[in-house]
């Protein structure tokens, strides 16, 4: 199939895209937290589930766990380094990939080093353990691309 040549100019509203704003689910997010998209496409707390995408991190807190799922929008960070949470880092992970961990820590703010539960959601890079129970990771590559494949 051919195209014309387009003819006019045409504003495609271009953005950096360092921030994105989500429809979110009938939930409350706080900021800083990991956000996933829910089966249906909307932002919510980071969750573990087939296919769930990892979406980033929540730049504001929004509630809208009253409300139905598209009736606000959250802010979040596609891209940046962040702190997270862990139960036991070690210098060694400066450099690797770090998961969710909501299984045993049931916060959407911990990350584990190693794939928990066959879990499957990669959200970053480490680029500095701060503490044992601290690490900034760099989410870029990782928000609005990755997917959970287990359950």
């Amino acid at each position: 199939m051919s195209y014309a040549n387009t003819t006019a100019a045409r504003d495609n509203k271009a953005a950096e895209g360092t921030i994105v704003a989500l429809k979110m689910a009938a939930a409350k997010v706080y900021k800083g937290s990991l956000v996933t998209l829910d089966a249906s496409g909307y932002a919510t707390y980071a969750q573990v589930g087939a296919n769930l995408p990892f979406a980033g991190v929540a730049y504001e807190t929004v509630d809208n766990s009253g409300g139905s799922a598209g009736d606000k929008t959250i802010r979040v960070w596609v891209s940046g380094v962040f702190s997270l949470v862990t139960a036991s880092a070690a210098q060694a992970w400066v450099g690797t990939e770090v998961w969710l961990d909501s299984g045993s820590s049931g916060t959407p703010v911990h990350v584990a080093h190693s794939d928990p539960g066959a879990t499957a959601l990669k959200v970053g890079v480490v680029t500095e353990v701060v503490s044992q129970t601290e690490v900034r990771v760099r989410v870029d590559g990782y928000a609005m691309k990755q997917l959970c494949d287990g359950t």
